[in-house]
């Protein structure tokens, strides 16, 4: 599973994660946007967002 793989949820993301993988082959975030109303908005989806690599690491190592 090598490259850049996108997450966007809905039409207008209030967060966008880019993973890809290091020179050793672990999954890591090359990039993470997120957006809100309010501080308490931005925390609750960079939460989301961080739970969401959490799973896609979690299902590259049940892969191996």
């Amino acid at each position: 599973m090598f490259g850049r793989k996108t997450i966007a949820i809905g039409n207008d993301p209030k967060f966008s994660l880019k993973v890809g993988h290091d020179r050793y082959n672990n999954l890591i975030i090359k990039e993470l946007r997120v957006s809100g109303d309010n501080l308490d908005d931005v925390i609750s989806q960079m939460q989301e967002a961080l739970e969401k690599f959490n799973e896609m690491k979690g299902e590259v190592i049940l892969n191996e």
